[in-house]
């Protein structure tokens, strides 16, 4: 069909006369341009089955709205020229592409130019239609694969056992298993990202094949960490580690270019949330069954490591207070009922210890709520501080909190919580400028032989009753007397044995906590 009887539509938007002229006149005649104004939704429809270009200059793009650009972007049938002018600064190829331009053409345009834009017009179309055969290709490669029983084994083991876990570290520790039955892994290495909940990056967590020599951490770190903001799209601001070998020792595990590296995206719904990187031996080859294997059974860890991850996060949500990001009171029931389980199986002591911060009300009402949520959140974050890796502070409700305490006797909970009670006194609470001092009553328990869960509650809830009736600002024990439960307040003699208590009277050597020293 002759293209001058039905010419090829180009769209213009909001280009001045001598541009259009000159655009529709260097294409030839096979082209026919149709300048619209900028707000203008015609041109974004294109035709059914048929590519067409669009010349739009930067400050008519500048001027659309970010729904508008999205919306541009999304119509794949349109491929939009930029048209920059002269005394612009040079874009880079990156943003251009990034906005959903084919290319930029700096003013002022000439004949040259405009069909260079065309001609790579044409090449990209030509990419597509190869990209849609070749898609096609591999949609056929995969029914074929499905009939062979050895690589349906494969994928059948893969799915089973990745399915059978909702935590990513097993998850990959099986597939690194698994893939080896496929080609020769070395190492199998991981990392996952997120968009962090505060600040524009990302928040990443990177899984290690083992641990490893100063040198080959930091490569692989390297490695993970720029797949993650490469694919991403943003820094990573905050990372966590993890070993999938178990062990204390370092083994001694191959650099990423000790071998041939494969960087395995990971999506799911449409969405990259993670990379696999395998090492194996240099010079390997992969057979194409092999490939379109290695595919089918990474997308198929994909959704099992989605699926983990966002169980895991679902899980945090449902045990932890959304306002000091400690336990809730769900997530210290159970753990209460645990610790009572243990301690009868194995006669471990266990207490409690309530905490109430003083006229907290008071708070709210003089200083405003805002106030009274950032002291909360620093009563959780001294509770932190002060606590063992193995302890458990929790928000208990309202402005209570609770500490569970392993291992840990009256006495010894005792001294803690004057400790901690100095700590509260001590310290300015709040934000943005509006410090607040405040006091906390405490209630200490201690569960004794036989004794369930709920009693440990009940009795430090009594012995919190009673500091609070007491004037406040106290610790009050619950201790046994004559065989019986019976509640005493300690004086402030207790002060200066908390201050002087040792790590080591506070319970079996655990290490403390992060951020913090008892």
């Amino acid at each position: 069909m002759h293209r001058g009887e039905h010419p090829e539509i180009m769209w213009g938007l909001g280009l001045d006369p001598d541009t259009a002229a000159l655009i529709e006149d260097s294409a030839g005649p096979g082209f026919a341009l149709r300048n619209l104004p900028p707000d203008a939704l015609a041109w974004m429809r294109g035709q059914e089955g048929a590519s067409q270009a669009a010349w739009i200059p930067l400050d008519v793009w500048e001027g659309l709205s970010k729904a508008r650009r999205r919306a541009c972007r999304a119509v794949d049938s349109v491929r939009r020229i930029l048209i920059v002018p002269e005394q612009a600064e040079p874009m880079e190829t990156e943003q251009v592409l990034s906005e959903g331009f084919l290319t930029a053409v700096r003013a002022p345009l000439n004949r040259y130019k405009v069909r260079d834009a065309i001609l790579r017009l044409r090449e990209l179309d030509s990419l597509s239609a190869d990209l849609r055969r070749k898609t096609d290709e591999v949609m056929l490669e995969r029914e074929l694969l499905a009939r062979k029983g050895n690589h349906l084994s494969f994928l059948n083991r893969v799915l089973s056992r990745a399915s059978a876990s909702l935590d990513a570290g097993t998850i990959l520790a099986k597939a690194r298993a698994d893939l080896r039955h496929l080609l020769p892994v070395e190492v199998l290495c991981a990392v996952f990202w997120s968009r962090a909940d505060s600040g524009p990056g990302l928040d990443a967590e990177m899984y290690l094949h083992s641990r490893m020599a100063p040198v080959e951490h930091a490569a692989w770190e390297d490695v993970l960490l720029g797949t993650a903001q490469r694919l991403g799209g943003a820094k990573v601001a905050d990372c966590r580690q993890y070993c999938l070998t178990p062990g204390k020792h370092l083994r001694q595990t191959p650099g990423p270019d000790d071998g041939r590296l494969l960087m395995l995206p990971l999506a799911a719904g449409g969405e990259s949330f993670g990379c696999l990187a395998l090492l194996t031996q240099k010079g390997l080859r992969l057979a194409k069954d092999q490939v379109q294997t290695l595919n089918a059974a990474v997308n198929h860890l994909a959704l099992a490591l989605r699926n983990a991850l966002l169980y895991r996060q679902v899980k945090s949500m449902a045990d932890h207070d959304g306002l000091t990001k400690i336990a809730n009171r769900r997530r210290f029931e159970e753990r209460l009922d645990e610790e009572a389980q243990r301690h009868g199986r194995y006669e471990l002591p266990l207490s409690l210890i309530l905490f109430d911060l003083d006229h907290f009300k008071n708070i709210n009402d003089t200083f405003g709520h805002q106030t009274g949520d950032a002291v909360l959140r620093g009563m959780a974050g001294l509770l932190l501080e002060s606590l063992r890796s193995s302890d458990l502070p929790a928000r208990y409700g309202g402005e209570e909190f609770a500490v569970i305490l392993p291992h840990t006797c009256r006495e010894q909970a005792l001294l803690l919580a004057e400790r901690i009670r100095l700590r509260v006194a001590g310290r300015d609470f709040g934000e943005d400028g509006q410090k607040v001092r405040l006091t906390v009553s405490a209630g200490v328990a201690a569960l004794e032989p036989g004794a369930r869960g709920q009693e440990l509650v009940s009795l430090a809830d009594q012995a919190l009753y009673l500091a609070k009736n007491g004037g406040r600002n106290r610790v009050v024990v619950a201790s046994p007397e004559a065989g019986e439960q019976c509640l005493c307040a300690e004086d402030d003699a207790a002060d200066s044995d908390a201050a002087d208590l040792s790590d080591a009277q506070l319970g079996a050597g655990l290490p403390l906590r992060a951020g913090g020293a008892m």
